[in-house]
């Protein structure tokens, strides 16, 4: 039978516990009255209680203390080893399926604000558009494991890489534009999230970029960026988020209205053997999903899982069975 402890150093817990009890008197012979220590200080002598002609003077048996003794350092081992929570191990559980390492890299600069799209007849705004595509990502790709980074500026992890879906649609609930910054720098944000692949080089991860970059503007150049991410062999998948037209029709909120830079995205994405999509509707991401869905998959990360059934009561049961037996048999020899 195979048995594994979950909790082993928590057995150590009773074994300090039980360390006071070596330094404690040894009990009284059967008979002799009980003695306190002076109130002299020194410790010597003592003085019968007042009361200790009431106790029971009846001589106990020799081998009814050693018998007592042993039943409760019994039960004291069986209660050890209890909680050090004991499990036979069963059958071995199917492994998880195989998965995908998906980092979302979400533009959140001041053109976010812009309201280029059109739904329900109303104007809405590039970040509104792009929260509903996120949303809608990140539920179609359950079993996937999922990370954010947002960038304008500067680039920040916001989820590192999580089987959690939710926690990705919460998170996506803060963004709002100019969260990092008023412009949007692609190539620090491809550079962070390279460094984000690094930790774990035995996986292949993909990225998807959602950005209105119309030019990037930071410390490394997108088409450098996306080089280093065709060197890795990761692809990476871009998705214009705004209008490409010249002009826009309607008030910019004071913002030097600028198109989308199409064709610098798909030459970020055909860098890397990926594809380039135009978010003007749920199309887009649907197809997108497909193109990612016929990637590579990792194996899932996971140690060797088995069915266990728990034995903590037996041991329990053999710990308390003798005392409680012994407890009757003292009861009915005093009745």
């Amino acid at each position: 039978m195979n048995i594994d402890w979950l909790t082993p150093y928590l057995a150590i817990i009773p074994l300090l516990a039980a360390i006071p009890l070596l330094f404690l008197p040894a009990p009284l012979a059967g008979g002799e009255a009980p003695r306190l220590s002076g109130w002299d200080g020194s410790g010597k002598g003592g003085f019968l209680h007042p009361l200790a002609h009431l106790l029971p003077t009846t001589p106990e048996p020799q081998w009814q203390r050693h018998l007592q003794h042993a039943i409760f350092a019994w039960l004291w081992l069986c209660l050890t080893l209890a909680i050090a929570q004991p499990v036979q191990r069963g059958a071995k559980l199917p492994d998880l399926p195989p998965e995908r390492d998906i980092l979302l890299l979400v533009d959140v600069s001041i053109s976010m604000t812009l309201t280029d799209y059109e739904l329900d007849g109303q104007k809405r705004s590039r970040m509104e558009v792009l929260k509903t595509l996120l949303h809608d990502f990140a539920n179609r790709l359950q079993g996937e494991r999922l990370g954010m980074i947002v960038f304008a500026e500067n680039p920040y992890l916001l989820v590192p890489l999580t089987r959690d879906p939710t926690l990705v649609q919460r998170q996506l609930q803060r963004l709002t534009p100019t969260l990092a910054g008023r412009v949007s720098a692609v190539g620090d944000a491809i550079t962070l999230a390279l460094k984000e692949a690094g930790k774990q080089p035995q996986r292949k991860p993909i990225f998807v970029l959602f950005t209105d970059a119309d030019e990037s503007i930071g410390r490394v150049d997108p088409e450098a960026a996306a080089a280093l991410a065709a060197e890795s062999k990761i692809p990476l998948y871009t998705i214009a988020i705004g209008s490409t037209a010249a002009t826009m029709e309607g008030d910019t909120g004071g913002l030097a209205y600028q198109p989308v830079n199409l064709a610098l995205l798909q030459t970020l994405s055909q860098r890397t053997g990926a594809k380039t999509y135009q978010a003007g509707d749920a199309q887009a991401v649907e197809q997108a999903l497909v193109d990612i869905t016929r990637q590579h998959q990792n194996a899932a990360e996971q140690t060797p899982r088995y069915q266990q059934q728990p034995l903590y009561h037996w041991l329990l049961i053999a710990g308390l069975l003798p005392l409680l037996l012994w407890q009757l048999w003292q009861r009915r020899a005093n009745a």
